[in-house]
């Protein structure tokens, strides 16, 4: 009998364990959404493109907004998703999922680079409804980086002016000179060279939304690194870490492009 009672109260503390995990709440009064995925507006969309061109891209729809903003919409077997990329220089966008009955299932906002295994950099509170439309739980997304001094907007300020080679290898020199076909001797291929071929000299840009979208943040599992790759396909990917307390640069790496 002790046993079973210890058991039930195990449970039991697991529950309010989860009930009240930092920056996570299920709130308790009824709150109800109207936002809802337009069904008919996304089918048109694609009954259109088929009939302008068949052999186009027919999984989604994409409108540009006259303030810069793009909305891409898109159906999985399981929901719609909509992205609402925010116009440059802002470096977020809007992430929806909807069930299939139009439904919003869950809504945030997430800084666009998030690929290759990277983390998603996620940003105010995240909202999980149900298929009647009521929200169920939120999530304070600022709580993952309340105890690091370089949180994910400071990093983007040290990105903005960390450039992309600080110094080149006699073995780099000879590679960037050949793939690049730069005219100067190969002692005299510089860093600057590298970045006016490439037509980048910093890591995150904030004016040009495809350099964002190839930067990609991982937070240590200690919390002390953020880990940084910067994909400059098709001529390799640059990692490097920042310190979350002092925001120092180390482990710089060069990698020479392997993929086809």
């Amino acid at each position: 009998m002790r046993k079973i009672i210890l058991i039930i109260l195990a449970f039991g503390l697991m529950q309010c364990t989860g009930q009240t995990e930092k920056g996570v709440e299920y709130p308790k009064e009824k709150i109800m959404t109207q936002d809802r995925f337009d069904i008919k507006k996304f089918n048109e969309c694609l009954e259109k493109k088929e009939k302008e061109n068949p052999m186009q891209d027919l999984s989604q729809c994409v409108e540009i907004l006259k303030n810069g903003e793009k909305i891409s919409s898109y159906e999985t077997t399981e929901d719609y998703v909509m992205l609402i990329d925010l116009a440059s220089p802002k470096l977020f966008q809007k992430y929806m999922r909807y069930y299939k009955n139009g439904i919003i299932k869950e809504e945030t906002e997430r800084f666009i680079g998030s690929s290759m295994n990277s983390d998603q950099i996620k940003f105010g509170i995240t909202k999980f409804y149900d298929e009647t439309g009521r929200l169920v739980k939120t999530i304070d997304e600022s709580v993952r980086y309340e105890n690091i001094v370089v949180k994910p907007l400071q990093l983007f300020e040290i990105l903005k002016k960390t450039p992309l080679f600080v110094s080149l290898t006699d073995d780099e020199k000879a590679h960037f000179k050949y793939i690049l076909s730069l005219t100067e001797d190969k002692s005299e291929v510089t860093p600057q060279a590298v970045h006016k071929a490439l037509k980048e000299e910093f890591i995150l840009n904030p004016v040009d939304r495809e350099n964002v979208k190839r930067v990609f943040l991982t937070l240590s599992k200690d919390t002390r690194k953020w880990y940084v790759t910067k994909d400059i396909y098709p001529f390799g990917l640059i990692e490097f870490e920042v310190d979350t307390k002092s925001g120092d640069v180390s482990n710089r790496e060069y990698k020479k492009e392997w993929r086809p």
